[in-house]
């Protein structure tokens, strides 16, 4: 089995939802235009942090901006390359090296899937094999192989400061606050990030520098970032939480039976389903995902959607 972030936090937030996105790869016709703002701007900023080359951040966020976002939003082509020159002006000189930046393959954008080492309950009929093992990736009892759980994402780039290895992870906000670093830790993706980018580079990481940029329809853009952290006892118990999840949903393909949470239909705002669910049969359903919907694979490797 093979997850990461956005389908382990959207069967936790409600599995039918995640059987909707990533089962049956529905997703919304609109496009968000923050997430493809923050797209452009996570191009704009490996170039930098590959290159160090100002005219290639900037070329990198035109070359990347999508052309069907909305055009009355204040998320425009020509504020993000503001807010990139802006955040060069801010930080023109890092006190943090690039990993491998003298190369030619800086740990910039790092794509990864990766084994955990934790195998999946064993399926054989007739086994139903206690699952005492998580490491184990032959049954105990019939010698059957069990599935292997790979977990996998992008990170941005992976730094040395003060003789210590941090993933540099990007953060786009409107929320750009006092309480605003307090949801990394603890935080998913930011654990599998610093436990992807040790696997990677062979190196222990110790944890990562959150690089946030406030972004405001009518004031000024902020820059902020903190330092958080991870101990090798909190990445183990990462992994656990992560066997727990996938089990999860394997119950759930078994028995094919995805319930509903509803306490996340409304929660922040209307679940991206919830004209869907809130109609009584399967058919008036059906009807309107393929009115108001597109099918469309979720690949965690494709930049777009996975901030």
């Amino acid at each position: 089995m093979k997850v990461d972030n956005f389908a382990l936090t959207m069967f936790q937030a409600c599995p039918i939802k995640y059987k909707l996105r990533i089962q049956d790869h529905w997703t919304s016709r609109r496009k968000s235009s923050a997430l493809g703002f923050g797209g452009a701007l996570h191009e704009g900023l490996a170039a930098w942090y590959r290159t160090g080359e100002q005219t290639k951040a900037l070329s990198a966020i035109g070359d990347s901006w999508p052309e069907n976002l909305p055009i009355d939003d204040w998320r425009t082509k020509e504020k993000c390359l503001k807010t990139m020159m802006e955040y060069m002006k801010t930080y023109p000189v890092e006190t943090f090296q690039v990993i491998g930046r003298d190369t030619e393959d800086p740990m910039v954008e790092c794509t990864f899937t990766l084994s955990t080492g934790l195998y999946l309950a064993c399926e054989s009929p007739g086994c139903n094999q206690p699952l005492y093992s998580l490491t184990n990736p032959l049954c105990s009892v019939c010698g059957e192989p069990r599935e292997e759980i790979e977990y996998g994402g992008i990170f941005d780039t992976l730094v040395e400061f003060n003789n210590n290895i941090y993933v540099l992870e990007h953060k786009t906000t409107s929320r750009l606050g006092s309480y605003y670093f307090n949801q990394f830790k603890p935080n998913n993706q930011v654990t599998g990030y610093i436990w992807g980018g040790g696997l990677m580079s062979g190196q222990r990481v110790g944890g990562a520098i959150i690089n946030a940029i406030g972004l405001y329809k009518s004031s000024a853009t902020k820059f902020e970032r903190q330092i958080t952290s991870r101990s090798h006892e909190e990445i183990s118990e990462w992994l656990i939480h992560i066997h727990s999840t996938c089990q999860q949903i394997r119950d759930c393909e078994r028995r094919n039976y995805w319930p509903m949470y509803t306490g996340s239909c409304t929660m922040y705002g209307q679940c991206e389903y919830h004209s869907v669910h809130v109609l009584g049969t399967e058919n008036e359903r059906s009807k309107r995902l393929s009115t108001d919907f597109i099918q469309e694979a979720w690949e965690y490797e494709n930049r777009e959607g996975v901030k």
